[in-house]
């Protein structure tokens, strides 16, 4: 359990990074990004445990990095799904 905490954790920073690396008006909401981070860390750091299995009171650094890898794609998954979003619903083709 203490694991899934600090895979949330790694994707809250992962998100909060995101943020401050650009910075200005974004399409996605603070906490839609930070969501979106621990989402994403949570699910790459389930993704490592297939390669370093879960051991009591030990942690492996592939799943930090596979978690924080996760994270990373989750947000540039979800601003580009958004930014398509916003293109799409102003673009008009003329008949």
């Amino acid at each position: 359990m203490g694991n899934l905490i600090v895979f949330a954790g790694i994707g809250l920073l992962i998100g909060a990074a995101a943020r401050l690396m650009y910075p200005g008006r974004q399409l996605m909401h603070v906490l839609g990004t930070l969501l979106l981070g621990a989402i994403g860390g949570l699910a790459g750091g389930m993704i490592s445990w297939s390669y370093w299995p879960d051991v009591v009171d030990q942690f492996h650094s592939g799943n930090l990095f596979v978690s924080a890898i996760g994270a990373s794609a989750a947000i540039v998954v979800g601003a580009a799904i958004h930014y398509m979003r916003k293109i799409g619903g102003r673009v008009r083709v003329p008949a």
